[in-house]
């Protein structure tokens, strides 16, 4: 098999004496889609400010492409290719759908350094890209709306846009769909899908229609445990998972 490109070695966190993440060790093979479920408080989110650097990693390792990355910070994790989505959307409010993508493509580009001086909005390998990229996220007519006018869900849509732009091949995604109505959902599930195979993805979902239609591989955490990993068919039915989770096949 080829080496994964990502991958947590007996990784782990506490807050005093609770443990919220404990000896968690997974990997994630290119192109995958791998969704983490689990009841709140399970220790998801947690996990995903790890593994971004958000969060310091007191226990374990973690290694991107083999290198081991565990004393890296968020910044530069981000510029190796790891970008991360919140459950609260975090953009820049007075910013238009276009200038906030054309700046992360200028963050996310490898080209030297001097080339963030130059105004974003007229440089042509800026914009080029940053029109691609807002019809790829179906937000083309929406160029000049800034994102505090945004409905919740364009907002994701942005947020989306920005985590392409940075050209990352490992897209951590918190709860994408939170708040999304149902059309706007279905667009970014759609969005999403389009991704696989050409982006790592780790999705933390509670919408469990779209992680069972999405995901090449599930893993269940709860209580800051991996209780059980495997294809959408092997945790569908697995009864332990059933009885930690919802307590019911109906969810599926």
């Amino acid at each position: 098999m080829s080496e994964p490109v990502l991958a947590l070695e007996n990784v782990g966190k506490a807050y005093g004496g609770l443990r919220v993440v404990e000896d968690i060790t997974m990997s994630f093979a290119a192109g995958e889609l791998h969704a983490l479920i689990g009841p709140n408080g399970a220790g998801k989110t947690t996990l995903l400010d790890l593994i971004s650097g958000l969060l310091p990693m007191e226990q374990g390792r973690l290694f991107f492409h083999g290198r081991d990355v565990t004393a890296k910070s968020m910044h530069r994790r981000a510029r190796l290719g790891l970008a991360r989505s919140f459950q609260i959307t975090s953009l820049f409010p007075g910013f238009t759908v276009r200038q906030t993508i054309e700046l992360a493509v200028q963050a996310g580009e490898s080209r030297k350094i001097f080339s963030c001086m130059r105004r974003a909005d007229r440089d042509p390998c800026l914009i080029k890209p940053a029109v691609q990229i807002m019809e790829q996220v179906g937000l083309g007519n929406r160029a000049d709306v800034r994102a505090a006018n945004l409905a919740h869900g364009e907002q994701r849509l942005l947020e989306m846009g920005m985590a392409l732009a940075s050209g990352a091949s490992v897209l951590l995604l918190d709860e994408p769909m939170a708040g999304m109505g149902p059309g706007s959902a279905r667009s970014l599930a759609a969005l999403i899908k389009q991704l696989k195979g050409r982006k790592t993805i780790l999705l933390i979902e509670h919408d469990m229609e779209a992680v069972f239609s999405l995901a090449d591989r599930i893993s269940v955490l709860v209580q800051g445990r991996i209780l059980a990993g495997g294809s959408p068919e092997e945790i569908r039915a697995n009864d332990e998972v059933q009885a930690a989770y919802l307590g019911s096949k109906c969810w599926f």
